[in-house]
């Protein structure tokens, strides 16, 4: 098992549908195939609830950011090393990590993928949507993951703690991430607000990372009322907009909007 025990930092091994450490800490498995081993202050923090778990289900399961979970496996399957083990920090429901772990095990048969998520809910789905990846409740923050134990980690749209990332990775190990680009959805908060914005460009700078890899993918999607209102579901939108501007979107027939992402790919290197 690549998780260790979040109380004392030790190995965890499974044991009678438990995860328990040599000092006695255990930990049952849920139903669904996922520990919980977020403690302390991160164990009131629940990340995305259900209706947005379930709203990002909907929408990815249309395949619109298809393209992106395929380029993300590929870029994967590249630069992890034979026999390599991959972490999803923040991986939702687990639609990137289940594309991503196709493709790596395609090319790799002896890799394995292991994913976390704060949310309980994002976590249990995607415990129930591949049993072949290792799943938990945990904070990217503090992980469960011992030292230099990973070759490859990626992040996928989650709140980025790097010192974490580069800690839990072994030497020379890669960092993939994916965010959104300065014209992601532009078109949904065009439908939105009377004065849509653009997203911050991102610096590429990271601190104990060298950049190996920059692209950037941008394509158009036309969407029915029903992904368009699923689309504003899953986003932050969700909760900081007006009743008389959901109004707006949610009276659309359909919506054109762009998704625009970069992908970059780093290299552990000296803090």
């Amino acid at each position: 098992m690549i998780f260790i025990c979040p109380i004392c930092q030790e190995a965890l091994r499974e044991s009678g549908g438990a995860a328990v450490c040599p000092r006695g800490h255990s930990f049952d498995r849920a139903r669904e195939g996922y520990y919980n081993l977020l403690l302390g202050q991160g164990a009131g923090t629940h990340g995305d609830n259900a209706e947005m778990v379930r709203a990002r289900r909907e929408f990815l399961s249309s395949g619109a950011y298809e393209p992106l979970a395929r380029r993300v496996g590929e870029l994967v399957s590249e630069y992890t090393v034979p026999s390599g083990l991959v972490l999803d920090v923040g991986c939702g429901e687990g639609y990137y990590t289940d594309i991503v772990y196709t493709a790596l095990t395609a090319r790799d048969p002896s890799a394995r993928v292991s994913a976390f998520d704060i949310s309980k809910d994002a976590a249990r789905r995607a415990a129930k949507r591949n049993k072949n990846i290792s799943v938990a409740v945990a904070s990217a923050y503090r992980m469960p993951i011992a030292s230099g134990s990973v070759d490859t980690v990626m992040n996928l749209f989650s709140p980025l703690a790097p010192d974490e990332v580069w800690r839990t990775l072994a030497g020379g190990g890669k960092f993939i991430i994916a965010f959104p680009a300065e014209e992601h959805l532009f078109g949904l908060k065009a439908a939105i607000y009377d004065t849509p914005y653009k997203n911050e460009p991102e610096d590429d700078a990271l601190r104990g990372f060298k950049l190996l890899h920059r692209e950037r993918m941008t394509y158009s999607m036309t969407l029915s009322a029903v992904l368009a209102r699923e689309l504003f579901m899953m986003t932050p939108y969700a909760y900081r907009t007006t009743e008389r501007e959901r109004e707006r979107l949610f009276s659309l027939g359909e919506l054109t909007t762009d998704a625009d992402f970069y992908i970059f790919v780093y290299e552990k290197g000296e803090l």
